[in-house]
């Protein structure tokens, strides 16, 4: 089933009733989004879930205008970082987008045939998304997170992830808070809200290393929502209004594999596919850019420096353990390394690209690099 089947059921018309009581008018979702700020979070959320726009539209904008309409303004007490107008909503989204990250490293459904894992993975990707989002709205985990999810989560989206009743039974335990210990929705959850370090045993291998932009900081309390001088980057919280020339970079990008100004998967190019998905050769392909754009071969080495740290902002690419966002990767020809190149890993390419490069057999990744223009 899509999102363009028509759905069997009817959500529930069960009340919920909000433990706040206004202090104002209440406000729309729009309104509530407008004035919190919380706008570009959620463009973020819609880079993170993958999904295109119209299907995110359908899906999960209903749940976030839900969400919003039920918290208003209101501020997380006590918090800091979250303590004005518009702090709980600030909070959710955050939560949301820091359980999706973490989810970029999991395969799941756990132990599921290959084979079936495709047909799966957005369906677990929007379980982690409203699990997350819904943790503590109205105070803890409850039956009224059911309500919730019921009441703004659409029919059509809920009779999508049913045809996998092991999800549903999963997050509904989850929304409740009486999830399994091997849960790992609530495992992702919880990491994304506390900061809790993942169990050994769910360990995945090197290749599909999870993004681990959001932990920086211990809590969601103390995480910031913005870039510090003096420590990592919270990729979350990037003004995705600010991505204007990383889109304009991407755009030439996409034209120069179209027009083959860029070759891709050749010795020597700027352009790879690899297995996490598109690898564009650092410093050479920014430097390309740069030069693109007029500045010239006099244009100083920092530009390119400034261009790549501005598409790390976007949050589109693979952000490994440590922090690392630059990975290695060996050219083997004969069964031996002949040459080694890094730069990023773009996810999900098929985002920018179409068709998407095959990938390059040759290349094979040796580890990862350095943080990179953090």
């Amino acid at each position: 089933m899509t999102f363009n089947d028509t759905p069997s059921g009817s959500a529930s018309s069960r009340a919920i009733r909000s433990p706040f009581v206004p202090e104002g008018p209440v406000l729309c979702a729009q309104a509530i989004i407008d004035r919190s700020g919380a706008a570009n979070l959620i463009v973020l959320l819609r880079v993170r879930m993958g999904f295109p726009a119209e299907s995110f539209a359908l899906a999960a904008r209903p749940l976030i205008d839900g969400y919003a309409e039920f918290v208003q303004l209101r501020p997380m007490p006590g918090s800091s970082r979250y303590g004005g107008p518009g702090g709980q909503l600030q909070r959710g989204l955050v939560t949301a987008l820091r359980a999706l990250d973490h989810r970029r490293g999991q395969i799941l459904p756990r132990n599921a045939p290959p084979e079936i894992l495709g047909a799966l993975a957005h369906r677990w990707t929007y379980a982690v998304f409203a699990a997350a989002l819904l943790r503590n709205v109205g105070g803890r985990p409850s039956d009224d997170s059911v309500r919730m999810f019921e009441r703004w989560v659409p029919p059509i989206v809920q009779a999508w992830l049913a045809e996998h009743p092991p999800l549903m039974a999963e997050l509904r335990a989850v929304l409740v808070g009486r999830a399994h210990a091997s849960s790992a929705i609530a495992e992702l959850v919880e990491r994304a809200a506390t900061g809790a370090r993942p169990h050994a045993e769910v360990a995945v291998p090197c290749a599909q290393s999870e993004s681990i932009a959001c932990t920086a900081e211990a809590s969601v309390e103390t995480a910031p929502i913005a870039p510090k001088a003096d420590g990592p980057e919270f990729l979350d919280g990037v003004d995705a209004a600010a991505a204007e020339r990383p889109r304009r970079f991407m755009e030439w990008v996409r034209q120069g594999i179209a027009d083959g100004t860029l070759p891709v998967n050749v010795r020597g190019a700027l352009v790879h596919g690899v297995e996490d998905g598109l690898l564009l050769v650092s410093p050479g392909i920014f430097r390309g850019f740069i030069r693109r754009e007029g500045a010239g071969q006099a244009e100083p080495g920092d530009a390119a420096k400034r261009l790549q740290r501005e598409v790390l902002r976007a949050g589109w690419h693979l952000r490994a353990d440590g922090g690392v966002n630059l990975h290695g990767y060996a050219w083997k020809q004969d069964g031996r390394a002949v040459a080694r190149i890094h730069g990023i890993v773009i996810l999900s390419p098929g985002r920018f690209f179409d068709p998407v490069p095959a990938i390059n057999p040759a290349l094979v990744r040796v580890g990862d690099s350095a943080p990179a223009a953090e």
